[in-house]
């Protein structure tokens, strides 16, 4: 229903004009006795209108746009959790209905160092570097070493995106445990965890279940289902973020889902017992005549290269470091221990050593453990010779691979350009190929050299400041896909559908990005 709504000096206008009807000799100036009242009734309804109006944006949970175009929630915080219950959507706590919570990350693991025979209990803590991000050991370990070689699963005891954390994180022991070296580095990814859920994502999700409600067998049933689902034995929530429907994809009367969950890459796969938990629940509530196949989705792994013109912005802090001419260099001899590489060091790299700059390298790390992200480090020193040493500040946990690694000029644009890139791809779903997919549900599956470039050029820092300037070549080389083992090109990409599975892209874990500086 619309309201009119009326300025507090509108009403005011409106207050003085009745009293100078209604007492015409009276003082009608802002310090007299009416003009106070006129004042006074002014903010009180006003006050009251604006409560009025946001009832009524509450009784229709609906979006609007800000004055800067961005499209928020005209329903309160309080009336979507309100919406949330009433219509029963999950929160992801078997059980609970409402607004899903901020989660914890997962699939982290280090090896921790120490004397031998030491052991470190299973719930141990460990803190990043801020001391703000707390992870916790999931299973004891007893050292071997040195050198030790047995791992330790860990998980975050801290919610939100902050807790994850990449491969070569260096945590430290909170409190120290005796005979324990103080600090151990991530061999694998804390992934996964995810922020309260916002307004706008929730407001999503009551619209669809108006728009789209249960019906007894839809397509979107079985997505709901599929993200509310639980263990049958325990009432778990089974931790399915999305469900991707794809009726009679195995024939008439079949319903095939893809499910997927919070994490990165191939970790957004489900295991093998999540999926058999999955099809228990999605058979204990299909209709009888229906049949319900889950579905594991392909993981088939791309790099991205990305040739940028980054900002000026800030003094210069997104710039490289040193100009590579758009040449990457090969790695042969990596030494974890020193902490060197061996290469052909290009003559602008020795030159920003030498005036004490300390540059930047953006390190491609092939080897499998690693962060689809760039490694970046600084060249301390080198060595010239043939070939060049060079000395850096910090190494990957495994890697980089002699003879098939390599690195380009590193700089201030390369860290957040390439997570927002690795949000993207990991924000994508299974192959709509087959025309099988759930029509209703528009979901983006291919990897397109267009929203690449949407992505890069809306990188910005946490204050609003753009840190790219320009992607050259955008239809040549400026943005080029690689496949598998294949050759980068400047072709998107566009998972299929095929007899071996629904195909979903993934980010090389090692190396699958590179935001490399256009010349």
């Amino acid at each position: 229903m619309a309201i009119t709504v009326y300025t507090e000096q509108q009403i005011f206008d409106s207050a003085i004009g009745y009293f100078r009807l209604a007492f015409p000799s009276a003082d009608l100036s802002d310090r007299g006795y009416f003009g106070l009242l006129a004042r006074a009734f002014a903010r009180f309804f006003s006050l009251t209108q604006q409560q009025i109006l946001q009832v009524n944006y509450d009784a229709i949970p609906a979006y609007q746009q800000d004055a800067d175009g961005n499209v928020r929630s005209r329903t309160s915080s309080e009336a979507l959790d309100f919406w949330a219950f009433v219509f029963g959507l999950s929160s992801g706590v078997a059980g609970v209905y409402g607004r899903r919570g901020a989660t914890i990350s997962t699939g982290g693991s280090g090896t921790p160092s120490g004397v031998a025979a030491t052991l470190i209990p299973a719930g141990s803590t460990l803190t990043d570097s801020t001391g703000q991000i707390f992870v916790q050991t999931t299973a004891a370990v007893t050292l071997d070493g040195p050198p030790n070689t047995q791992t330790v699963p860990v998980v975050s005891t801290t919610t939100g995106t902050a807790a994850k954390l990449p491969v070569d994180t260096v945590l430290s022991w909170q409190p120290a445990i005796a005979n324990v070296d103080p600090t151990m580095t991530l061999t694998s990814a804390l992934v996964g965890a995810e922020d309260r859920e916002s307004d706008v994502d929730l407001l999503a999700r009551i619209l669809r279940r108006i728009q789209l409600p249960p019906r007894g067998g839809t397509a979107n049933d079985y997505r709901n289902w599929a993200e509310e689902s639980t263990n049958l034995t325990t009432g778990a929530s089974l931790g399915i973020e999305r469900g991707y429907v794809y009726p009679l994809r195995s024939g008439l009367g079949t319903v095939d889902v893809v499910p997927l969950q919070n994490g990165s890459g191939s970790g957004r796969i489900p295991g093998a017992a999540t999926l058999i938990n999955l099809l228990a629940y999605l058979n204990s509530v299909r209709p009888v005549t229906a049949t319900v196949n889950v579905v594991a989705a392909l993981p088939i792994a791309i790099r991205v290269r990305v040739r940028v013109v980054a900002s000026p912005n800030k003094g210069g802090a997104y710039l490289y470091d040193w100009n590579d001419q758009g040449l990457a260099t090969a790695i042969t001899n990596p030494d974890s221990v020193n902490k060197t590489i061996d290469c052909a060091a290009p003559t602008n790299l020795k030159a920003a050593v030498d005036a004490g700059q300390q540059p930047r390298i953006q390190i491609i790390n092939s080897y499998a453990g690693e962060s689809p992200l760039p490694f970046q480090a600084r060249v301390l020193s080198y060595v010239a010779g043939t070939p060049d040493t060079l000395t850096l500040d910090s190494f990957p946990a495994n890697g980089p691979v002699g003879g098939t690694d390599y690195f380009w000029a590193g700089g201030g644009v390369v860290d957040l350009v390439a997570s927002r890139l690795l949000d993207y791809v990991d924000g994508v779903g299974p192959s709509r190929q087959s025309g099988y997919a759930d029509t209703l549900d528009a979901w983006e599956a291919d990897v397109t050299l267009a929203r690449i470039a949407d992505v890069v050029m809306e990188t910005k820092d946490s204050d609003g400041t753009r840190m790219i300037l320009d992607i050259p070549k955008l239809a040549t080389n400026g943005i080029t896909i690689a496949v598998g083992a294949g050759a980068f090109a400047a072709v998107s990409y566009a998972p299929r559908d095929v007899g071996s599975g629904v195909e979903l892209a993934t980010l090389r874990a090692g190396g699958g990005l590179e935001i490399v500086q256009a010349n």
